[in-house]
């Protein structure tokens, strides 16, 4: 080794000590120290390790991608063998028809020659005999080779007649997927023609059809113009009966007139009756309104009574027919209880006089208490009702959906607007079971009892709100039952 080698390779461990120097690992274990050397030997065996594995895994990757495409050209290859092999069935097939046929012609060669053979041993036997005989022999055996001779020739013609009626096959096969071609063509188009016949058919039946109705049309016009014909003839007959019947309708309208005086004196009674019945009823749904909490005055409030103006064009009820002082004063009144009858009663279907659960218990009721979450003193807007859970929970009037979703404070809730300013909320709810706009009559099942939201066990919060304002939820409760029991009294 010469000094310039050594020196290269005292170079080369320098640079390799420089790259990768001594390095230690500390370790920590339970407040002990310990420290794990890693010389550039063992740094420089991790390195070779790595590349060789590296080296491998490329080579391994070089040779399996070869591989791969080795062995898709070899599935290709034996895909276009079979697809060979197929086509050489094929043909074997056509060989074997027609081996069949040469096999049954050599048949028959073979039965004559073996003819020929025995008269060949006959003729050896007279050969013995005589020398005449032997020249025959010598004759039939040259015809027998002119006869072999032959048998070949004909064999090579039917060969070839074979390869000629192979061509003819081929061909005779294509003309006839020609053919077929063909013959779809002409099944497409004439499905079109009998298409297009049937469309022609049905558009002559409704031509058929629009003309017999025309021709009704007429028929029944013509005997219409005989109709008003006769009518007409009818009604000058009777315009002379009419003048004789005036005269008795004359003396019956004067007999009704002493029975309109009766039966105005009976309207004027049963006016005063449902004057009054109408006055009684106010004031049961007015008491109704009252015990809700709710001010009448100001929720349906009265018309005041200076409120006089009236007027339009007079039409009598009846012909020659005026009303007294009297019956126009109760009529005002009766129509102005009706006005007020309508009123109290349009805003009394729209309040929520039902519970929403059949089965419950009030746990905190409407107004002050103790908050069950942080124990400080708040208000309580509407009144919570405890029971099983997931109980059905009901509309208490009918209304339209306003919000259905969650809330912070009262994890899935309902509003319902009643109108007129009436709008309930059911909250904590564990399912809902409407969408906003959706209508719901009074006792709809609109969701499912439970205890989501700012909750400490299944309940339903419910409010009562009046133009944005919360009322008292156990006044409408009892309002509701006063109904049920004065219903139940009626009867």
């Amino acid at each position: 080794m010469t000094d310039e080698s050594v020196g290269w390779a005292d170079r080369t461990v320098q640079k390799i000590r420089r790259l990768l120097p001594e390095r230690q690992i500390i370790i920590r274990t339970e407040g002990e120290t310990s420290y794990l050397r890693v010389s550039t030997a063992l740094q420089v065996g991790v390195i070779a390790v790595w590349v060789g594995v590296a080296g491998w895994v490329g080579f391994a990757t070089v040779g399996f991608q070869n591989q791969k495409d080795m062995i898709a050209e070899k599935a290709d290859a034996i895909s276009r063998s079979r697809q060979a092999y197929r086509k050489l069935l094929d043909q074997v097939s056509d060989y074997q028809l027609s081996i069949v046929g040469i096999t049954r012609d050599l048949k028959e060669t073979e039965a004559h020659l073996r003819g020929l053979f025995s008269q060949n041993e006959e003729l050896k036997q007279d050969l013995s005999s005589t020398e005449v005989a032997l020249r025959s022999s010598e004759e039939e055996r040259n015809r027998i080779a002119s006869a072999r001779k032959q048998m070949n020739d004909q064999l090579e013609l039917f060969g070839s007649e074979l390869r000629q009626i192979t061509g003819k096959n081929n061909a005779l096969e294509a003309h006839i997927g020609t053919l077929r071609q063909h013959l779809a063509v002409v099944e497409a188009e004439k499905a079109e023609i009998a298409a297009e016949r049937a469309a022609l058919d049905d558009r002559l039946w409704g031509l058929h059809n629009e003309l017999e109705a025309s021709n009704a049309k007429v028929t029944l016009l013509e005997s219409n113009v005989r109709a008003l014909k006769t009518d007409l003839r009818t009604v000058i007959l009777e315009r002379s009966a009419v003048a004789v019947d005036n005269d008795t309708l004359r003396a019956q309208v004067a007999d009704l007139e002493s029975t309109l005086d009766t039966e105005r004196d009976a309207h004027r009674r049963e006016l005063v009756k449902i004057s009054d019945r109408t006055r009684g009823q106010i004031a049961k749904v007015e008491d109704v309104i009252r015990r809700t909490g709710l001010k009448l005055e100001k929720v349906v409030p009265v018309a005041p009574k200076n409120a006089t103006g009236q007027g339009g064009p007079f039409e009598a009820l009846l012909p020659d027919m005026t009303l007294s002082d009297e019956d126009d004063a109760l009529r005002v009144e009766l129509e102005q209880r009706l006005e007020r009858w309508e009123q109290v009663v349009g805003f009394y279907a729209s309040m929520p006089l039902s519970k929403p659960l059949t089965k419950y218990t009030v746990t905190s009721p409407f107004g002050t208490r103790v908050d069950p979450i942080n124990g400080r003193r708040s208000v309580h807007n509407g009144v919570d009702m405890a029971g099983p859970y997931k109980q059905e929970v009901t509309a208490t009037a009918p209304g339209v959906v306003s919000f259905a979703g969650r809330r912070t404070a009262y994890g899935r809730v309902i509003d319902i607007d009643h109108g007129h300013g009436l709008v309930t909320r059911y909250g904590h709810l564990a399912k809902i079971k409407v969408k906003v706009g959706q209508k719901v009559d009074l006792g709809t099942v609109i969701a499912l009892l439970g205890s989501s939201g700012r909750s400490t066990g299944p309940h339903v919060h419910y409010e009562v709100r009046y133009n944005d304002k919360p009322i008292n939820p156990s006044k409408f409760m009892k309002a509701g039952t006063h109904v049920q029991q004065q219903a139940k009294n009626a009867k």
